[in-house]
């Protein structure tokens, strides 16, 4: 049978490092962000699609939401062959999504390593700013929770990538 995992957490916990990681150790590991048309940025009052957002503008940042196409995330799931796929990310939307898989695990830090590495990014511009990781910092801690009353696995992810990856695969596989 085979397993479909889902590594999430908020910005600056690890997933797309993780991601490129488990893909070097002969897994399948997926960065969502990567794959196309997989998500759209949308306007949270009118729903429509925001074209070249501004994610430095904090105003902007809270005005928008990052969608996942669960239609389209769901025939990915359905067509991967490997025994034990990893999808790396996060959305606004992840209620709707998170049934897709068998097991969740949820990366944690803390607000000072996230802080460094949102600012040190190099992959993307979300957060880089220090008025949008103050946002982020006031609402993590809720969604962290929300995340593992729904019975993720939780995984600290501020030390060594060599021990987080062996942790991710013995709590999975």
């Amino acid at each position: 049978m085979k397993k479909s995992i889902l590594i999430t957490g908020i910005s600056g916990t690890g997933k797309t490092t993780i991601s490129a990681e488990l893909n070097k150790r002969g897994y399948k590991a997926y960065d969502m962000d990567d794959i196309p048309n997989l998500f759209s940025m949308i306007d949270k009052q009118t729903k429509k699609l925001i074209e070249n957002h501004d994610n430095t503008d904090l105003e902007k940042v809270k005005k928008m939401d990052w969608i996942c196409d669960k239609d389209k995330l769901q025939s990915i799931i359905t067509e991967e062959n490997s025994p034990i796929a990893f999808y790396c990310g996060a959305a606004s939307n992840l209620d709707e999504i998170i049934s897709l898989f068998e097991t969740v695990v949820l990366l944690q830090t803390n607000h000072e390593k996230i802080r460094q590495r949102l600012t040190h990014r190099n992959d993307n511009d979300f957060a880089k700013t220090s008025e949008v990781q103050d946002w982020i910092m006031s609402w993590k801690d809720q969604l962290e929770n929300k995340i593992k009353e729904g019975g993720a696995l939780v995984i600290e992810t501020s030390g060594d990538l060599e021990q987080i990856i062996s942790e991710i695969i013995r709590k999975t596989e």
